[in-house]
């Protein structure tokens, strides 16, 4: 999976990257929510992940923004944060291609928020524009 990732904790990445990269993951950084919107205009993320608090814009932004990109509609979002928990929590509970983690997490909680968001159809849904979907 191709996961791009906007956060400015170096230690969270430098534990992160890694782990990831070892299940298989395809990972990309940005230092800030500007510069990941112009690293997934260049190449397509599978998984977008941010900190909430960021220099710039912040992550709730961010995600404003790329839900507002056409391509990045649905595209599975997490965010995570120590400090905006209530916002986090919130804005989590309006989108079922979105989850909040909260600062410190396990590695285990991150893997239950990549499986839930990024989950695999049951049924493919051929009349959607070669796009899988799952028929209710």
């Amino acid at each position: 999976m191709n996961i791009v990732i906007a956060d400015d904790d170096q230690n969270l990445l430098a534990m992160l990257v890694p782990h990831l990269e070892h299940a298989g993951h395809k990972v990309t950084l940005a230092a800030n929510g500007a510069e990941l919107l112009k690293k997934i205009a260049e190449t397509r993320a599978d998984l977008v992940i941010s900190d909430i608090n960021m220099p710039g814009f912040d992550g709730i932004e961010l995600y404003n923004k790329t839900r507002a990109m056409h391509e990045y509609e649905t595209t599975p979002f997490i965010l995570w944060s120590g400090l905006e928990i209530e916002k986090g929590h919130a804005l989590a509970a309006t989108d079922h291609k979105l989850r909040f983690l909260k600062k410190p997490f396990s590695l285990a909680a991150l893997h239950k928020a990549m499986d839930e968001v990024t989950d695999i159809p049951l049924f493919w849904d051929y009349g959607s524009g070669g796009r899988p979907g799952l028929k209710m």
